[in-house]
């Protein structure tokens, strides 16, 4: 990479005699980097051994490393002739400045980045003040360091020194997205360089003529994207300074690490410098060539799991694929993806870098391994623009990078990689070297941003993985680069990310029972069906945290469990015997009393409210033993008594459940239970009592499943002409002319029919009347979003539910009363 301009090209030649780390080729190392460039490595936390009365230096041993000057056909200097010279230039005599170890809250900071800095850094900035531009944090919303805990550096001497800040990443952080900070956010958080080169006083070698602009670093990601109550603790250093004519650079580092000291970034080779308005706009950007780029024989490019049949996308369907709506984004091919209760997604909102998709081709690019290319058109008047920088305005080169993982987000997923990925996410690909080179600048004069994607590698497996060359070009211009960005796709569960709001207040119950350190109030079940298996049941079910397979509870709204109060038998040893007991606090407002066609609950909701405990018992054992082959629970048949109804103000609805048989063969398990329902006003006396078996079966046991079978009349009866045909989707769709106190239809998620066909009065085998009902079933149905998280299904009580539907409508017809 290099700059085209003449001024940056003398500068990259200057750079190159002196041997100083190249902005054009890989970085230099070993002996040869130690000679060129001077390092500033010093112990932590650094500690001043001599005081001076412009604040403080290192020790005269350690004076070599404070900088080196890097002029063109010359050996390098020491930074003191630096220094010298500009004192004596600025101010030969500087007042006393702040001691070491300085640090800065948040208000300060506030301060620094729209304010007089000489309010904060001391009156010996106060020169600067008057100046419209200066090198400054970025405001709200985009500053977010929030304090200063060290400065280590001699206040307007052009040397060396170094910075650690703290970022808290708090659960109404704005830039939040699936419960984690993005990528670019995480870097721009690093931020504080900014800082630091100002306290060191290059705005007094500026005077408001030249700004801030990156030119490049390798950054290499670590771990996880930080989540909400994590803090992250960024240390930067200013190695060394270079300079040609009046153009001067610096270059830097930082290591972000947090709060438990897990390194979770490293930027190294940070490359910044300041420019005037003229040089800016000579820029001739990135020269760099994608037909050029080199695949090693052993990368991988392995087959979509579906081909879209489209080439391009409208920003309807971008943002319909932020929302969440792949079906909405892809169309045809992509219909399961209906069924997620939370799929894998980019930003929305302001955050959204992209407008729409130009180009979308698996087989595309100049080396035919894949192509992407995205638009954004700008106005200028976006946001980032406000505070990024105060009479400085310009796109953060983060967001840049941001936008670029956006775009490769949506080619993996229109590979059709996110499709059985339900509740996953995307982020960078952890411990790879990501060498970014910025070479242009996003003004509000700027009118179209085009990110490229170059795809190198497609990687199928555990965590399906795209990794590519991305290339920005603004109007035309090639202004960022970052050469073999992976994103890959993680596990993770939507109570973690889209659905986190239902844990706030869900554990901590006193009433619940615990084994093994677990305890089984709201949290843990919400867990259970769609969170971390070992957050519902401790460390043995760690092995299903990283998004294996495991039998769930249905999420909301057809989740019936409050907490189990008594669990019987041991956690992990399946037994026969078992016994637990789960409650269910029934909100006097639920949406199923409101649905109903009477104020009670429906059966559907008591039957599902009566078999839940049942599958989390079977979970609470064990069962499946071994995570090594995926299981499905399915509840096979069973016979109930319903005693009496159950009205809104019921209270609480305790299940008891026995374990009554267990056996297994293979992978597949059978196991019966005993059910018994009580409500508060008769605790000894069951409303409703069931026996009934599941199964836990390999997808193998399902795709060879017979069903009940029909014989030939059964199949001519369904498709008998009738001249009778209701169409219940409407829900004024009612039979005219009954009395006000007639049966009524359960309307919304509970009518489980769509028409009825046919209706014969004298039919039936008794004679007494049949009627045909049908019932399309659609991917998008709320049913297969609750029931299960990855692994949708329609059960035994929505045809329970069908059949009540149906019996309502009979009922109706006949003008009956009560159903």
């Amino acid at each position: 990479m290099e700059l085209q301009s003449v001024v940056q090209r003398q500068l990259m030649q200057m750079l190159a005699r002196n041997r100083a780390l190249l902005l054009q080729a890989p970085h230099a190392t070993g002996e040869a980097a130690r000679e060129t460039v001077a390092t500033f490595a010093p112990p932590e936390p650094v500690v001043p051994e001599r005081q001076t009365d412009r604040g403080f230096v290192l020790s005269p041993a350690d004076s070599s490393l404070r900088a080196a000057v890097l002029l063109p056909d010359a050996a390098p200097v020491p930074v003191s002739a630096l220094v010298d010279v500009t004192r004596t230039a600025l101010s030969p005599e500087l007042p006393s400045l702040a001691p070491p170890a300085v640090r800065f809250t948040r208000e300060e900071l506030e301060v620094l980045a729209s304010g007089n800095i000489s309010a904060v850094f001391g009156p010996a900035f106060a020169e600067q003040d008057g100046f419209a531009r200066q090198v400054r944090m970025p405001e709200p919303p985009l500053l977010l360091a929030d304090r200063v805990v060290q400065l280590y550096g001699e206040p307007l001497s052009m040397g060396l020194g170094s910075i650690q800040t703290e970022t808290d990443v708090r659960p109404d952080s704005w830039y939040l997205h699936k419960g984690r900070m993005p990528f670019g956010i995480m870097i721009e958080s690093g931020q504080a360089d900014l800082l630091l080169i100002s306290w060191l006083g290059i705005d007094r070698l500026n005077r408001g003529e030249r700004v801030y602009r990156l030119l490049g670093c390798e950054l290499t990601f670590h771990g996880s994207l930080p989540a909400p109550g994590e803090t992250l603790r960024y240390d930067i250093r200013v190695d060394s300074h270079a300079k040609h004519g009046d153009i001067r650079l610096f270059f830097f580092q930082y290591d972000c690490r947090d709060d438990q000291g897990r390194r979770r970034m490293t930027m190294r080779h940070g490359q910044a410098g300041f420019f005037t308005d003229e040089e800016l706009r000579e820029s001739g950007g990135v020269i760099w060539d994608p037909a050029a780029a080199e695949v090693g024989p052993e990368a991988r490019l392995d087959p979509p799991h579906v081909r879209s049949t489209k080439t391009s996308f409208v920003p309807e369907e971008v943002r319909a694929f932020a929302d969440g709506d792949l079906y909405g984004c892809f169309g045809e091919g992509y219909a399961f993806a209906q069924t997620h209760t939370c799929s894998p997604s980019i930003q929305n909102g302001r955050m959204l870098l992209l407008d729409e998709v130009t180009a979308f081709a698996p087989d595309g690019g100049p080396l035919g391994r894949g192509y992407l290319r995205a638009e954004t058109n700008l106005s200028g008047n976006e946001w980032f623009f406000a505070g990024h920088f105060k009479n400085d305005p310009a796109m953060p080169g983060t967001l840049m990078l941001e936008g670029c993982v956006q775009a490769m987000s949506f080619y993996l997923a229109g590979l059709g990689y996110t499709l059985r990925k339900d509740g996953w996410r995307f982020e960078p690909v952890p411990d790879m070297p990501y060498r970014m080179i910025c070479r242009g600048q996003v003004t509000p004069a700027s009118r179209k941003l085009r990110y490229e994607v170059f795809v190198q590698e497609v990687i199928d497996g555990a965590e399906p993985t795209v990794v590519a060359d991305v290339l920005l070009t603004v109007d035309g211009l090639k202004a960022f680069h970052c050469s073999r960005l992976a994103v890959r796709l993680v596990a993770d569960f939507p109570l973690h990310t889209d659905l986190r709001h239902l844990a706030a207040g869900a554990s901590g119950d006193p009433r619940a029972a615990s084994a093994e350190g677990v305890t089984f109030d709201y949290y843990s079940l919400l867990a259970c069906a769609f969170g971390k298996p070992s957050h519902a049941f401790g460390s043995r079910y760690a092995a299903y945290d990283g998004g294996k397979h495991v039998p769930r509870l249905p999420g909301p709204p057809y989740h019936f469990m409050t907490r189990v109060t008594e669990a019987g038998g041991q956690l992990g040893v399946p037994k026969t015997g078992t016994v637990i007991e789960a409650e269910y606090d029934i909100p006097p407002d639920a949406w199923y009393f409101a649905e109903n066609g009477s104020r009670t609950m429906p059966f559907c909701v008591l039957l599902e409210a009566a078999l839940q405990p049942c599958g989390w018992l079977t979970s609470y054992l064990g069962i499946p033993e071994s995570p090594e082959q995926d299981a499905y629970f399915r509840n096979l048949d069973g016979k109930a008594t319903l005693h009496r109804e159950i009205f809104p103000h019921a209270g609480t609805l305790r299940t008891r459940v026995i374990l009554t048989s267990l056996s297994r063969m293979g992978h597949t398990y059978i196991e019966s239970f005993h059910v018994e329902c009580f409500v508060k006003d008769a605790p000894e006396t069951p409303i409703f009592t069931m026996s009934t078996v599941f199964g836990h079966f390999t997808l193998a046991d399902l795709s060879n499943q017979v069903g009940l079978g029909a014989d030939a009349a059964e199949l001519e009866r369904l498709r008998e002409p009738s001249d009778f045909d209701a169409d219940l989707r409407s829900a004024d769709t009612l039979i005219a002319g009954r009395p006000a106190s007639a049966a009524k239809l359960a309307n919304g998620k509970l009518r489980m029919i769509d028409r009825v066909t046919g209706h014969w009065s004298r039919g039936g085998k008794h004679g007494k009347g049949r009627s045909r009902a049908e019932k399309r079933v659609d991917t998008g149905d709320w049913f297969f979003k609750a029931h299960f998280y990855q692994d949708p299904c329609s059960r035994d009580r929505w045809a329970s539910r069908r059949c009540s539907s149906f019996y309502s409508f009979i009922c109706c017809k006949k003008r009956w009363t009560r159903v």
